[in-house]
């Protein structure tokens, strides 16, 4: 398959595919194939525009649908950022576009008589990996630059513009609201809705 070489032309495939494909796990499959394509063919041009940030990872807007069916971000990671154990309020494709990232995914649990969250997966992305998070099922989770030496930039649509979720304590399984953050918006990120 022929790598994507833009990030208008990922955006302009991703929303044709929101918009006609019904099916919600076929059309979150075909969005991985296209942020594949996507990784495939990234240049350093784009990726050198967004800056890492210094006492966090630091996200970067790229897109936001206008009937918010669909939010794009780069996040970019120094060496050992990472986030806590979190969910989403919507499906999200999440993809690694340079250097190496460990994703832990956590569920629900009870120790000595305590709730708690262990983890029950970790894998480690490269350049080109790209995996996803379907609430309710698959979605509490972590991840972090697990270089000691490279940032990381990673790709993350969402089906809808995230603005809250949850924060987890691994030890209680308590969760708490969150807001998210953005620490620059790429020119064009919000488009006149048609």
């Amino acid at each position: 398959m022929e790598p994507i070489a833009t990030i208008e032309q990922l955006i302009e495939e991703m929303e044709i595919t929101i918009s006609t494909e019904q099916r919600e796990r076929t059309r979150l499959n075909q969005l991985v194939r296209l942020v594949e394509r996507f990784a495939a063919g990234v240049s350093d041009e784009f990726l050198s525009q967004f800056e890492p940030g210094t006492q966090r990872y630091s996200r970067h807007l790229l897109h936001v649908d206008p009937q918010d069916r669909l939010s794009m971000l780069c996040l970019v990671w120094k060496p050992g950022q990472g986030t806590p154990i979190h969910d989403h309020p919507s499906w999200g494709v999440l993809g690694v576009l340079r250097g190496r990232m460990r994703f832990t995914n956590y569920a629900p649990d009870e120790q000595e008589g305590q709730h708690c969250l262990v983890p029950v997966e970790t894998f480690i992305g490269t350049a080109g990996s790209v995996g996803t998070v379907y609430p309710p099922a698959m979605d509490l989770h972590r991840m972090d630059n697990c270089s000691s030496d490279e940032v990381a930039v990673t790709l993350h649509a969402y089906g809808c513009m995230v603005k809250e979720f949850h924060i987890y304590n691994a030890e209680t399984g308590q969760r708490r609201e969150a807001t998210s953050e953005i620490d620059s918006t790429l020119d064009g990120a919000y488009p006149q809705a048609k």
